[in-house]
């Protein structure tokens, strides 16, 4: 179960470092778009990593609940 936790904290973690900043708005921090998103092979390769991993989680988290 842990490990699919963090297989989806990575997942979470690769989509926003990949599609948002974060910047200092009043001494807050704020998510927000990129505007210029360079959308070569890296990028896709990322986003790919990333959704392996979302359903690398999904099952995992499912395995260890229902055996």
């Amino acid at each position: 179960m842990l490990i699919g936790i963090v297989f989806l904290s990575i997942s979470i973690f690769i989509y926003i470092k990949e599609n948002y900043d974060i910047d200092n708005v009043g001494g807050e921090r704020v998510f927000s778009k990129k505007k210029n998103i360079v959308k070569d092979g890296n990028y896709r390769y990322r986003i790919l990593i990333s959704i392996f991993s979302l359903v690398l989680g999904i099952f995992r988290i499912l395995s260890s609940i229902i055996y």
